[in-house]
């Protein structure tokens, strides 16, 4: 069953935090493995085990038509997939960027390929009540995106064989890989999950504003890279696009904000406590992410966007975690693949204390201001023991959307 293969992206996601809990504790115990190594083991885990594979299941199952999930070999993918993940965290944790690391992240990027033309292919099959719905449109631009975003390791590839590691155009390359990544494929996807949740319970909303919602988004995702090059030496090339990036999304953000009104707060009343919890930090996360790519074309405020270690760290974490996990996990709750109970209470609990505990310190780190690394290490474990929890939360038996 479809439902229960979403432990598998859960049990990723503690690996990711177990991973991150354990170079948090680098200056208290010796690790076996590097630490950047570590790291790189840390967010490809993250990318791919955690948000790739759960993002496989949720559209295949609440988009595609079970005949066509058969057909076009969508459990053969995952299986593969997982296959591929178990490998790429295996080999990044000991050797780092080397033969084999890239040889997993090879094979796992032609599964990619696979699986995002099969569903634009399948796609074009489903039967909607709304000609060219908006949740698919963000969907299939998303996929789009991802593949715009697998461009760029391939020139990281080239680059590190050529010895440029850590130049200007080498970075480059590596943010323009994280921005298709976590601004494009799977930012819109995940939002694009929302609206089509927003279908399935008939709720209606303004099609206008979601339309201009979607284009400010769209027009605004690629002259957004300029966004992240702002602290390399060619910045005066890259202000002109960030400005119009930046107003673009702030724009779009209003249009979200008057669906928000009148559409979402009225959804959330009809939905579970939890499930209410983790939208609302999601909304709160989404809100604070897009005024802080707005404040950070500033100079006054780039100077921290950029030069602050600890900052920066915590942008992708409200990122990767405040928008797109927590969108991520309010879906599985709503869809109950992901069923109430007190583990979950608890676990869902620690999870969004110890993400506002280590978000607030890091960015007051960054700021200059408070620095306790021994309650950063606690929020982490927090962290991690909430997603065990989750994981270890028993599933009922559900008729869910779609089954492999």
């Amino acid at each position: 069953m479809i439902y229960k293969w979403s432990k598998i992206s859960l049990f990723f996601l503690f690996v990711v935090a177990l991973i991150g809990t354990s170079l948090r504790a680098t200056i208290l115990i010796d690790l076996p493995f590097h630490h950047h190594n570590l790291v790189h083991a840390h967010s490809h885990t993250a990318f791919q085990g955690w948000i790739y594979t759960l993002l496989l299941l949720l559209t295949t199952s609440l988009f595609i038509n079970e005949k066509d999930i058969q057909k076009g070999h969508y459990p053969l993918q995952f299986k593969l997939s997982i296959f591929v993940i178990i490998g790429v965290l295996i080999s990044f944790s000991i050797q780092g960027y080397a033969l084999y690391s890239i040889l997993f992240s090879s094979l796992f990027q032609l599964l990619n390929y696979w699986f995002i033309f099969s569903f634009l292919k399948d796609a074009k099959n489903v039967k909607n009540e709304v000609k060219d719905p908006i949740s698919l449109r963000f969907v299939k631009t998303g996929l789009w995106l991802g593949v715009l975003s697998t461009i760029a390791p391939w020139g990281i590839g080239i680059l590190s064989a050529k010895g440029l590691n850590g130049t200007e155009i080498y970075q480059s390359f590596v943010y323009s890989f994280l921005h298709f990544q976590y601004n494009g494929w799977f930012l819109f996807v995940a939002i694009g999950l929302l609206f089509k949740c927003l279908e399935n319970d008939h709720i209606l909303y303004d099609q206008k504003q979601a339309q201009k919602f979607y284009w400010c988004f769209t027009i605004a995702v690629v002259p957004a890279l300029s966004l992240s090059l702002l602290g390399m030496s060619f910045r005066e090339f890259m202000i002109l696009p960030a400005y119009f990036a930046a107003s673009l999304q702030i724009l779009g953000l209003v249009y979200f904000f008057l669906i928000l009104r009148t559409t979402l707060l009225k959804w959330l009343h009809q939905k579970h406590r939890w499930f209410q919890l983790f939208l609302m930090a999601f909304f709160v996360s989404f809100f604070v992410k897009v005024l802080l790519q707005f404040l950070s074309v500033f100079p006054t405020f780039g100077v921290y966007a950029f030069d602050s270690k600890n900052v920066v760290l915590a942008y992708l974490h409200l990122s990767l975690i405040g928008v797109i996990s927590f969108l991520l996990l309010a879906i599985l709750i709503d869809l109950k693949w992901l069923s109430i109970n007190w583990l979950t209470r608890i676990g869902s609990a620690l999870l969004l204390l110890g993400f506002i505990v280590t978000e607030l310190i890091l960015f007051l780190s960054g700021l200059g201001l408070i620095y306790n690394h021994g309650l950063l290490f606690i929020g982490s474990l927090a962290m991690a023991m909430g997603i065990l929890l989750l994981l270890l939360s028993p599933q009922k038996l559900i008729d869910p959307n779609g089954k492999f």
